[in-house]
């Protein structure tokens, strides 16, 4: 994290001295606009992809990796520089992504196995739940307004 902004200072003085202040001005302003779009609309995308797996009881492990990757890459976009919008690159584009995650979870196959499969954890209630097909009972009381008046349907009050 330090040497980061060491490097990217270092990097526009070398490419602004190449390609000139004013190419080098509408760059960084250029990939900071990039870096918010897409902040909303990858992240918007990879959100709904989730919580469509969800639905299908499925654990998104993939659709977070991309979430976490676009919200890197948006960042590293945001980021003033040239060294931090090319580290981004491969973050924001999809088939690098999926390379990426495929190398991971082949490395860390055991890792993965032992999360999905486990019954404890942050997600635990939830699954559990829509397995079992439990629901939850609010009690209360409650009147009927249709017909009478505010006239309670029961415990005589």
């Amino acid at each position: 994290m330090i040497f980061l902004p060491l490097l990217e200072i270092a990097g526009l003085i070398v490419i602004g001295g190449k390609i000139g202040v004013g190419l080098s001005l509408l760059w960084v302003i250029a990939a900071t606009i990039a870096g918010f779009y897409f902040l909303a609309a990858m992240g918007t995308q990879t959100l709904q992809k989730a919580k469509k797996s969800v639905d299908a009881d499925i654990y998104p492990f993939e659709e977070m990796f991309d979430g976490f990757c676009i919200l890197l890459g948006a960042l590293l976009l945001i980021f003033p520089g040239f060294v931090s919008d090319f580290m981004a690159l491969p973050l924001l584009l999809p088939p690098v992504r999926r390379s990426i995650f495929r190398f991971l979870k082949y490395r860390h196959q055991s890792v993965l196995n032992n999360l999905s499969k486990s019954t404890q954890g942050f997600t635990y209630w939830y699954y559990e739940e829509r397995k079992n097909g439990a629901s939850r009972t609010i009690e209360g009381k409650f009147k009927h307004v249709d017909g009478e008046k505010n006239k309670p349907l029961s415990d005589g009050q």
